[in-house]
C-alpha cells in the first residue's frame, strides 16, 4: 500500500520561502557588483546602472526586516532593469571577442532573467526545481559564458597598419577630435579599450566594426571634405569626431 507523501508544514514553506529570498538577493546583489564594475572600466557614470544598483542595495538591506518587501523591491529593479539590459545587450552577445561587454551582457539579461523567476518563486512560496539547483544553472551560465568570452577573445586576431597607414587610435572612450587622411588614402583605427566600437562615417558608406583591443586598416574612399564620424554602438554616443579628407 503506497504511503502518502506528508504535506509541506508552514514551517517548511517559510524555510523554503527564505531560501529563494536569499537566492534572489545574491543574484541581485552580483549583477549590481557587475554593473559597478563595468562603470569603473567605462570610466563614465552610468546613470540606468546607477539607479538600479541603489534599488539593488535597498532591497537587500530590507531582506531580514522586510522579506515581502524586499522580494518586491528586487523582482521589479530586475525587470526594469531587463528592460534596458534587452536594449544595449543583445548585440552585444554577438560579438563574444569583446569579452567585457559579452559577459556584461550575459550577466545582465540572464542574471536578471534569473532573478526575476526567483522573486515569483519567493512570492508565490513555491517548490519549484529547488533554489540550489537554480543556483547551480545559473553559475553553469556564467562559467560557460567566460569560457566562449575568453576563446573568442584569443581566437580573435586584428589587422596591421602599413606603410603610409593614417595612424589614429581610440582611447579613454573617444575618438581623436580630427582625424585627417588624402584622398584614397587608409586609416589605422587602433581600439586601445577592452570594449567594442565602429568607426562610423554619418551618411557614406564607412560604417567599420573594431574589435575590443585590435586594430582595423579603413580605406577612404571619400571625397573631400569634412565628415562626422560617431561610434554607432548604443550608449557610445558621446564618441564623436571629425574626418578631414584633404
Amino acid at each position: 500500500m503506497a504511503t502518502a507523501t506528508p504535506a509541506p508544514t508552514t514551517h517548511d514553506t517559510a524555510a523554503r520561502t527564505g531560501e529563494w529570498l536569499r537566492l534572489l538577493a545574491w543574484f541581485t546583489g552580483v549583477v549590481a557588483l557587475v554593473d559597478v564594475g563595468f562603470i569603473a572600466l567605462v570610466g563614465e557614470v552610468i546613470p540606468p546602472l546607477v539607479a538600479g544598483a541603489v534599488l539593488t542595495g535597498v532591497g537587500i538591506a530590507l531582506v531580514r526586516r522586510l522579506p515581502r518587501t524586499a522580494t518586491i523591491v528586487l523582482g521589479t529593479t530586475s525587470v526594469l532593469m531587463l528592460v534596458g539590459a534587452l536594449q544595449f545587450g543583445v548585440e552585444h552577445l554577438a560579438h563574444p571577442s569583446s569579452g567585457i561587454d559579452f559577459v556584461h551582457a550575459v550577466v545582465g539579461i540572464f542574471g536578471r532573467l534569473a532573478a526575476i523567476a526567483v522573486a515569483v518563486m519567493a512570492l508565490r512560496r513555491a517548490d519549484g526545481p529547488g533554489p540550489r539547483r537554480v543556483a547551480t544553472a545559473a553559475v553553469g551560465v556564467l562559467a560557460a559564458s567566460l569560457l566562449i568570452a575568453g576563446v573568442a577573445t584569443v581566437a580573435a586576431s586584428g589587422e596591421e597598419a602599413e606603410p603610409g597607414d593614417v595612424l589614429t587610435a581610440i582611447s579613454g572612450h573617444a575618438f581623436a577630435d580630427v582625424i585627417e587622411v588624402e584622398e584614397g588614402g587608409t586609416l589605422f583605427v587602433e581600439n586601445q579599450e577592452p570594449f567594442r566600437h565602429t568607426f562610423t562615417v554619418e551618411n557614406t558608406s564607412v560604417d567599420v566594426v573594431i574589435p575590443a583591443s585590435q586594430g582595423v586598416r579603413i580605406p577612404i574612399d571619400l571625397a573631400p571634405g569634412s565628415y562626422p564620424v560617431i561610434c554607432d554602438i548604443p550608449g557610445h554616443e558621446s564618441m564623436q569626431a571629425t574626418l578631414t579628407v584633404r
